[in-house]
């Protein structure tokens, strides 16, 4: 049975941020919400950490829990906003769309026009299917969802995209692993936009978004990644959460869309800004030189670097290639 939180005192403009990054608490405390934080749910049993979550949502008289990062995804997490009734999605919604088995399987027992739609479960099918993909970042409001942006995915090595988990050195915020592949190898090229056709922008953007519909998802940012296959684009899998790094900061770049700041607005019931690029830019996977991790050298040509990405800019596509090859063409 649901349990309202504070019974019935609860405060809309007050939150409980569980692992929010710096950004996300600056913004929503500049918007006038009233936020306490778990800042991070790694010290507690699942026990401590449901009876920690009830204690503060109670005594706070919290109106909406933001579960941010991997508390994304955590059961116990989404579980206990549910029960207190300050869940802005249903906790199955969220479970279920970071689950790539279960995606898969919900798409193959929904109809012959989902099951068309998931990639097949047999590994062999991996590399030559993945070489070029598109990763779908959405923000949802009350069920309905604004695709904020369209990035490719472009690599030789059959794996082409970050997932976006934090803490795997991919995140905002989150500590970055130690890249170790020269200029342009390994890891994939982003590209946002994305070099799609209209048609191909429509039938991906129709596959995130139903996706969304399908597990039931109402509220929160959402990224997805879809392979491009000869039978058309296949979804792969999903996190109930924003674009990381390289990501977020292409969509950021070209179309002045805060990721920390739209959540924000979202929250405030406040009109959401159509997303719209300008320019185009790209992700470059790049390596630390030797003996100093998290610190990239770049080329002229790059507007900036960390995390193992070099991130480019221009205002044509043709631009954007042009300083990309040269990129590519650089020693280390």
């Amino acid at each position: 049975m649901t349990e309202s939180a504070g019974s019935g005192t609860a405060d809309p403009r007050r939150l409980l941020l569980v692992a929010p990054s710096p950004r996300l608490a600056a913004a929503a405390t500049e918007a006038g919400f009233h936020i306490v934080t778990v800042a991070d749910t790694a010290g507690f049993t699942d026990e401590e950490l449901r009876a920690h979550l009830r204690k503060t949502v109670l005594t706070h008289r919290v109106g909406r829990l933001v579960a941010c990062g991997d508390a994304s995804t955590h059961p116990v997490v989404l579980e206990t906003a549910e029960e207190l009734g300050v869940s802005p999605n249903p906790a199955s919604a969220a479970r279920l769309l970071a689950d790539a088995a279960e995606v898969r399987k919900l798409l193959n027992v929904s109809g012959p026009q989902w099951q068309a739609l998931a990639l097949p479960d047999e590994p062999e099918h991996r590399t030559p299917l993945c070489d070029v993909g598109y990763g779908v970042e959405t923000l949802t409001v009350d069920g309905m969802h604004r695709v904020t942006g369209i990035v490719e995915f472009r690599s030789d090595g059959g794996d082409f995209g970050d997932r976006g988990d934090l803490g795997a050195g991919l995140g905002p915020d989150g500590a970055a692993g130690a890249a170790t592949t020269p200029w342009g190898s390994g890891p994939a090229v982003h590209t946002f936009p994305a070099p799609i056709t209209g048609a191909e922008e429509a039938e991906i953007r129709a596959l995130a978004t139903g996706l969304l519909d399908l597990v039931g998802y109402e509220f929160g940012y959402a990224f997805t990644r879809i392979a491009r296959t000869g039978r058309g684009p296949r979804v792969v899998d999903a996190v109930p959460r924003a674009a990381s790094w390289p990501v977020c900061r292409l969509i950021e770049l070209t179309t002045g869309l805060v990721a920390e700041r739209e959540l924000v607005h979202a929250l405030s019931g406040k009109p959401l800004k159509a997303a719209v690029p300008v320019g185009c830019a790209a992700a470059l996977p790049v390596a630390d030189p030797p003996g100093a991790p998290g610190r990239t050298t770049a080329p002229e040509d790059v507007r900036e670097a960390r995390d193992g990405y070099a991130v480019l800019t221009a205002l044509t596509p043709a631009e954007l290639a042009s300083r990309t090859a040269a990129v590519l063409g650089c020693p280390i």
